[in-house]
């Protein structure tokens, strides 16, 4: 009788630690394709301040910008592409004689990256300035909307 309990707990054991290992495999492959599942965007940053009142009057020639807050200061981003080639055309629309940096920053939201890969091919097509801008007001509304919400 004794054998025969013991029995039963160790097959217990056993088809428990099976399941976790099931489990755990699985959730360690969906990770790993949300990751693989990414695109990488470039956000045009005009600068990090570290106060909002630095931010705000360093920024008060830029028509259109959004700015979020981290552990390093108040960035200031004024276009965000896929095409790290556009960023130039992009900084050029908003006549910003100052260097701008490009943050790398990698997505998965399949709704974002298709909206801004349908700016950017709007983006290489304009050469008017003012369309340049509205269009990037654009898609960092929608960055805001999808992107930042959720962060």
């Amino acid at each position: 009788m004794k054998a025969f309990k013991n029995f039963i707990i160790v097959s217990f054991v056993l088809l428990v630690g099976i399941y976790i290992g099931l489990y755990i495999y699985r959730h360690k492959e969906i990770k790993a394709d949300s990751i693989n599942n990414s695109s990488l965007i470039y956000l045009i940053q005009y600068g990090v301040y570290n106060t909002y009142e630095s931010m705000k009057i360093n920024g008060e020639n830029i028509s259109d910008y959004f700015y979020y807050i981290d552990d390093d200061g108040y960035h200031l981003i004024i276009g965000i592409t896929e095409n790290k080639n556009l960023s130039d055309k992009i900084k050029n629309a908003y006549n910003i004689n100052t260097d701008v940096f490009l943050k790398e920053k990698n997505i998965n939201n399949n709704e974002f990256i298709e909206t801004l890969r349908q700016y950017d091919k709007l983006v290489e097509e304009l050469n008017s300035s003012l369309g340049i801008i509205n269009a990037e007001k654009q898609i960092l509304s929608k960055y805001e909307e999808l992107i930042i919400k959720y962060e």
